[in-house]
């Protein structure tokens, strides 16, 4: 059963007259506000393969519980109220087979009525009067699972208006209970994760994100560690409030970050090695933190490389080694992007590494202070015998090339402006072509045709920009674009990171589906206010044909965006 929430004291103490007995901590709006806790004390949870329910329709079938309930994050703090999937925070890893054909059903109906966090109704999509053409109440708990950059049909996507509350009202283009997931991609490593409009930064934060793995032949044929030696790692950040409960503002800030880093649902816990090859599966599953992940030697000496092998999707065009003596000195990850590397510890027994994190926050921004250098341990075994490694040497895996970059054959380039303005209540606002989210759609991509879509950041923080339904290659950076991506983000991708100053061109081919599907900004805080735009798949005859080259909407009357910042970083942004 779990305990009451100091948010739901606060209420019913309010109700009853005694709000003053409530002590006034609870009002601060600092995210400095975790007790000392001590690191590396706790070993990094790893979360547990789901098996599937049964069968539907043919396909492995899973039904899973969204509820709330109390988990201890560290030895220190007493236990903490959060919501996740299948009593668990992270939720269990939910796999997938290439073209085999999986189908999930989450029940929320044990979810209490009123939320764990303060619901900000000045956000757009918390109201009814938010949504046009509806009429229906919007309750302040209600949920909406998303499986992150999967090729699937609209209504299986898991969109920000599908939602559902715990007593069974449903959001104006709810369609299903049961995700149809049809696996018809390459292998990938990404999540599933809330995504209900105007609250889905309070429903992530407080625990809805677990993995979603799709496993291929072509991967297994690798020969990568596996088993036991392959490591899921969800990177996430979050502050705490003495009595253990989660920390989040009482109201609408543009950018949030923890002071607390959290792996796998453990506060700074540490990881223990054997000598050999681990696989390592890396999801930024932060609300808005951008990590840029080092390996440190507590003993001050050398350490391993990470050898990178795909990104978000599918593999990289050839293996990118990652560290000290190498061009790209670090892992970066903007929130949700993804990689999967390999790290060779078999020269290093008995050697402890500290996973460390330079990337300040807001990214590429006016640094607010609240960097978190340390995210867990690393301690590498020194058994008497060397344990046996058949798994493949990094440095000779051939991948599979995957990559189908042709410029010539993109039928349309779109010009996406990323601005920020501020509200009628004074509250920054962040805007995809000056435009908000229910406004005409005017992207309209037609089924099986390629484009080059343009982003251009005018704002003075990176944006991490999503596509529903698509993977892409990224084909340019910097002020005009066309300064050469890292080796490491130019295919397999379904978040980009666009830098102020910058310009990101990526390549993208809408195939297998029609409908409407959003693409947004993936700080969450973002994403909830206004920074998310729809496009829609279309057949037949292309109604974008008169604008030809360029999809920019004036701007908003009376809200002009700031001015563009100056580049004045390096193109890789480590």
């Amino acid at each position: 059963m779990s305990k009451i929430t100091r948010r739901r004291l606060l209420k019913a103490g309010t109700a009853l007259g005694v709000a003053g007995s409530i002590p006034h901590s609870i009002g601060k709006t600092t995210a400095q506000s975790s007790p000392v806790l001590e690191k590396y004390v706790q070993s990094l949870p790893i979360p547990a393969v789901r098996d599937p329910d049964g069968k539907r329709k043919g396909a492995e079938y899973h039904e899973v519980s969204v509820t709330e309930f109390t988990q201890n994050l560290h030895p220190d703090l007493p236990d903490t109220t959060v919501w996740g999937f299948d009593g668990s925070f992270p939720g269990p890893i939910i796999e997938g087979r290439r073209n085999q054909q999986l189908k999930v059903r989450y029940d929320n109906s044990q979810l209490p009525s009123d939320h764990l966090f303060d619901v900000d109704e000045r956000i757009r999509g918390t109201k009814p009067e938010d949504y046009p053409q509806y009429d229906g109440p919007v309750p302040e708990a209600r949920t909406v699972t998303h499986f992150h950059g999967l090729n699937i049909e609209h209504a299986s996507d898991g969109q920000a208006t599908m939602w559902k509350s715990p007593d069974g009202i449903t959001g104006p283009e709810f369609v299903t209970h049961v995700h149809d997931i049809p696996n018809r991609q390459s292998r990938c490593t990404t999540t599933y994760h809330d995504h209900a409009l105007g609250i889905s930064r309070l429903n992530v934060y407080a625990g809805l994100a677990g993995f979603y793995f799709i496993r291929s032949q072509t991967e297994e044929n690798l020969n990568l560690p596996s088993g036991e030696y392959e490591i899921p790692l969800m990177l996430q950040d979050r502050s705490f409030n003495e009595d253990g409960s989660l920390y989040y503002p009482d109201s609408f800030v543009a950018n949030f970050a923890g002071d607390t880093a959290v792996v796998n649902g453990a506060v700074w816990p540490y990881l223990e090695v054997e000598p050999r090859r681990y696989r390592f599966r890396c999801i930024n599953q932060a609300n808005g933190r951008t990590f840029n992940l080092h390996l440190k030697n507590e003993s001050g000496t050398a350490v391993p490389t990470m050898y990178q092998f795909a990104a978000d999707h599918g593999f990289l065009e050839s293996v990118v080694p990652l560290g000290p003596e190498h061009t790209l000195k670090s892992l970066l990850l903007s929130p949700f992007e993804r990689a999967d590397i390999v790290v060779d510890f078999s020269e290093y027994a008995g050697e402890t590494f500290t996973v460390t994190n330079t990337a300040e926050f807001p990214f590429r921004g006016k640094n607010e202070g609240i960097d978190l250098p340390e995210v867990f341990q690393i301690r590498v075994a020194d058994p008497s015998t060397k344990p046996t490694d058949t798994s493949a040497d990094p440095v000779d895996l051939a991948l599979p090339s995957n990559s189908d970059i042709n410029k010539n054959a993109a039928r349309t380039t779109r010009h996406m402006v990323l601005s920020m303005t501020m509200d009628k209540y004074g509250l920054p606002l962040h805007l995809i072509n000056h435009s908000r989210f229910f406004e005409e759609t005017t992207v309209k991509p037609q089924l099986d045709t390629t484009e080059i879509w343009e982003l251009e950041n005018t704002t003075h923080h990176t944006h991490p920009i999503h596509l529903h339904l698509v993977d892409f290659s990224v084909i340019g950076r910097g002020p005009n674009g066309t300064k050469e991506p890292a080796p490491n983000e130019q295919v397999g991708k379904d978040v980009v990171r666009v830098n102020p100053g910058e310009t990101v061109r990526i390549l993208v081919k809408f195939g297998d589906f029609t409908g409407k599907f959003p693409f947004h900004c993936h700080i969450l805080e973002h994403e909830d206010h206004e920074m998310m735009r729809p496009f829609e798949v279309v057949t037949g005859s292309d109604d974008n044909s008169e604008e030809n080259n360029v999809d920019i909407l004036p701007a908003l009357k009376g809200e002009d965006s700031h001015g563009t910042a100056p580049l004045g970083w390096d193109v890789y942004g480590l």
